[in-house]
């Protein structure tokens, strides 16, 4: 895969790890060339472990691009590159409205160009361990998922805690529902406080609960069938706890490696798949980054999503 050219728009907060993982790529040969596009000089003058920096995306030449730009620039800058015939990893939410984001997702299909959206989390090897474990059995129908996060710090901009702390939650949710749409959501938002309530049709429910200014850090997704159930905390540990009969079994996964690593060498991959004629397939599904769009719009905090901490 060293043929790999890959091209990154924006070099804010986020795209800065973005950045720092295609360096780590590249010195494993699994990529061979980085450019850089900011329309900020300043901010693209410190890059400093770039092949080439751009201030415009429209004079790019790559293989694949990753978009890391503000959230209200996702779609248009997507159309752009899907045109001059790109693949895209794009920061989620791929669109703030759904019209914007059908517009991408349709000229991805129509140029027949690769189309990730960051749903970080679904990469994470400790959530993967444990959809495979629900699978097997281990805890039994599962009954019920809880989503936490949980900050010591304030919430210093100007949107609600759900928008900044709980969109991983709401796509996980789906995720662990299998890929079901919700029969039913409650949100209560507020500007230090979130809680969405979901209730999906095999009888499992969820439940996402954000807060800023809390006692401490918390970053955990609680499991609970009818056997048992699982304990993830993907802020600290790829690995999970099996809860079972009054007893916790510690499972850890190695190598590892971050989700960030993970996701960007699965768009690496599909790529690769895509240039061999071999079958590739979009991340996640369309209906899934649309269903997880619809309940964003749903709540009222679509247009107010910014990448969150």
């Amino acid at each position: 895969m060293g043929f790999m050219h890959i091209g990154l728009v924006g070099v804010g907060r986020w795209g800065k790890k973005h950045l720092s993982v295609l360096n780590e790529l590249k010195k494993a040969n699994q990529i061979n060339r980085i450019t850089v596009i900011d329309h900020d000089e300043h901010a693209l003058s410190k890059v400093t472990i770039a092949d080439e920096k751009l201030l415009d995306a429209s004079r790019l030449k790559a293989d694949g691009v990753i978009i890391a730009t503000p959230s209200h620039t996702h779609a248009e800058l997507a159309k752009s590159l899907l045109r001059s015939g790109h693949d895209l990893l794009v920061e989620k939410p791929l669109a703030t409205d759904l019209n914007a984001a059908t517009q991408v997702m349709n000229l991805a299909q129509q140029k027949g160009r690769l189309l990730y959206v960051g749903m970080l989390l679904r990469h994470h090897l400790g959530i993967k361990k444990a959809k495979h474990l629900i699978q097997l059995g281990q805890i039994g129908r599962l009954n019920s998922i809880t989503y936490q996060r949980k900050k010591t710090q304030q919430n210093h901009s100007d949107f609600p805690a759900m928008s900044q702390l709980g969109i991983h939650g709401i796509d996980l949710a789906c995720f662990f529902a299998g890929e079901a749409e919700p029969t039913s959501t409650i949100f209560e938002t507020s500007h230090e406080k979130g809680l969405a309530s979901f209730f999906f049709p095999q009888g499992i429910s969820a439940q996402i609960e954000t807060e800023y200014s809390y006692s401490e850090n918390i970053s955990r997704i609680v499991l609970t069938g009818e056997k048992g159930s699982i304990i993830i905390n993907p802020q600290e540990d790829q690995g999970l706890s099996l809860h079972q009969n009054g007893f916790a079994k510690h499972i850890p996964i190695q190598p590892s490696t971050k989700p960030l690593i993970l996701q960007t060498k699965s768009f690496l991959e599909e790529m690769r798949r895509k240039k061999q004629g071999d079958d590739w397939s979009h991340f996640p599904n369309f209906g899934a980054s649309m269903r997880c769009l619809r309940l964003l719009e749903k709540a009222g905090i679509l247009e107010e999503i910014i990448r969150p901490n």
